[in-house]
């Protein structure tokens, strides 16, 4: 497994208050599957050099719909 990089806190900090809007926006249960795979797919964009909170949490709403709505 390659070593990731750290995350500085003031980006733990950021990507923590993304993830608690878009488990509130979509209504989703934090000890959920669907949360896990919102905060790796949150992970990836942050990952991609996106650091702009809004369209982390943009980009990772068509992931939502699609995981919510049971189609891929």
């Amino acid at each position: 497994m390659p070593i990731r990089p750290h995350i500085p806190l003031h980006d733990v900090d950021m990507l923590s208050a993304v993830f608690e809007e878009l488990l509130e926006d979509h209504q989703i249960l934090r000890a959920s599957a669907v949360a896990e795979r919102t905060l790796t797919r949150l992970i990836f964009n942050y990952d991609l050099g996106i650091r702009d909170p809004a369209l982390l949490k943009i980009l990772t709403v068509p992931f939502l719909r699609q995981r919510l709505s049971g189609t891929h």
